[in-house]
C-alpha cells in the first residue's frame, strides 16, 4: 500500500536557520533514494521554498501558499490552482480600503507568477519580507491600487503590527467563500493576514496530490495553526514537540522537537 508523506516546513521540517540541516538532509535523501514517496506542504513559495529545501531530492509535486498551487519542483510546472472569483477580489479590495491596508498580491499573470505591491506604501514588515526576496523574478511593484487587481489572484497577505490587523482578520472571517491564516511570523515579529478562498488549505491540496501520486494512504507532519486542515485530511498525523498545543491535541502521535531532526529521525524508524 503505497503511502504519500508530506511535511510542513517552518517550525516542522526547518531549523531556526530557515534550512534543513545535514543530518536530517542526509536521512531523507536516502530514504527517498531507496523509494519514499516524501515532499513537503508550505506556505512559502516556490522559489522560497526551494532554497530553504536546497539540497533536498524532489521527486514529487509540492504544495505551496498554504495550498492554494501545487507546482513541480523543478520547472514550476502548476498542477493545481484556487484562484478568487470577481465578487471575492472586489469584496476583500473593499475591506483592505476601509482598514487603510495595503497588501501583498500574489497572481498569474500571462503565465508568470508575480507577488505585486503599491510602491510607497510598504509597511516594515512587508520591507523586510522584501529585502528577503531581493533578486526574486515575481517582484512586480505597481503604482497605482487598481494594478493590483490584475490577473488570476490566489492569495493576500498583509504584513503589519496585530493591532492594525484585527479588524480584517475578524471581517473576513465572517464571509463564508474567504478564509484567513492570522498569525505571527515564525522567525520574526511580524504579524501575518493571509486572504485565501475558503476551499483552498493545505489539507484539499494534499488530498489532490495524494490522488496524483498515485498513494492510497496519506502521513503528515506539522506545528502551527496552518496545518489543521493537513491533519484532518491524514491517515496519519504527527506533530512536533514545538507545535502550536491545538494541533499536538489532532495529532496522531507528538515527535521530537523540529531543531532536533524530528521528521528525519521518526521516518527513520517508521514502519507500514
Amino acid at each position: 500500500m503505497k503511502t504519500l508523506f508530506v511535511s510542513d516546513l517552518d517550525g516542522t521540517l526547518l531549523t531556526s536557520a530557515e534550512n534543513i540541516s545535514p543530518y536530517s538532509l542526509e536521512k531523507l535523501n536516502a530514504m527517498i533514494d531507496g523509494g519514499m514517496p516524501f515532499t513537503y506542504a508550505t506556505a512559502r513559495s516556490l522559489n522560497s521554498a526551494a532554497k530553504a529545501v536546497w539540497g533536498l531530492r524532489q521527486n514529487l509535486p509540492v504544495i505551496l501558499y498554504n495550498g492554494a498551487v501545487i507546482m513541480e519542483p523543478s520547472g514550476g510546472s502548476m498542477l493545481y490552482n484556487n484562484p478568487f472569483n470577481a465578487g471575492q477580489r472586489e469584496y476583500i479590495r473593499s475591506l483592505l480600503q476601509k482598514y487603510g491596508l495595503s497588501p501583498l498580491v500574489y497572481s498569474f499573470q500571462k503565465g508568470r507568477e508575480l507577488v505585486s505591491w503599491e510602491r510607497g506604501r510598504e509597511t516594515e514588515g512587508m520591507l523586510r519580507y522584501l529585502a528577503r526576496r531581493r533578486g526574486d523574478a515575481r517582484l512586480h511593484p505597481v503604482d497605482s491600487e487598481s494594478a493590483l487587481y490584475e490577473g488570476d489572484i490566489f492569495y493576500f497577505t498583509c504584513i503589519d503590527e496585530k493591532a492594525r490587523l484585527d479588524g480584517l482578520q475578524q471581517s473576513v472571517q465572517t464571509s463564508l467563500d474567504l478564509k484567513t491564516i492570522f498569525e505571527q511570523e515564525t522567525y520574526r515579529t511580524d504579524w501575518w493576514c493571509e486572504i485565501m478562498p475558503a476551499a483552498t488549505s493545505k489539507g484539499n491540496a494534499a488530498r489532490a496530490l495524494k490522488e496524483i501520486a498515485g498513494a492510497e494512504r496519506l502521513v503528515v507532519f506539522g506545528d502551527g495553526v496552518n496545518d489543521f486542515s493537513l491533519f484532518e485530511a491524514a491517515d496519519e498525523s504527527y506533530a512536533v514537540q514545538n507545535a502550536d498545543d491545538r494541533l499536538k491535541a489532532m495529532a496522531s502521535g507528538v515527535i521530537g522537537f523540529s531543531e532536533e531532526d524530528a521528521v528525519a529521525k521518526f521516518l527513520s524508524t517508521y514502519e507500514k
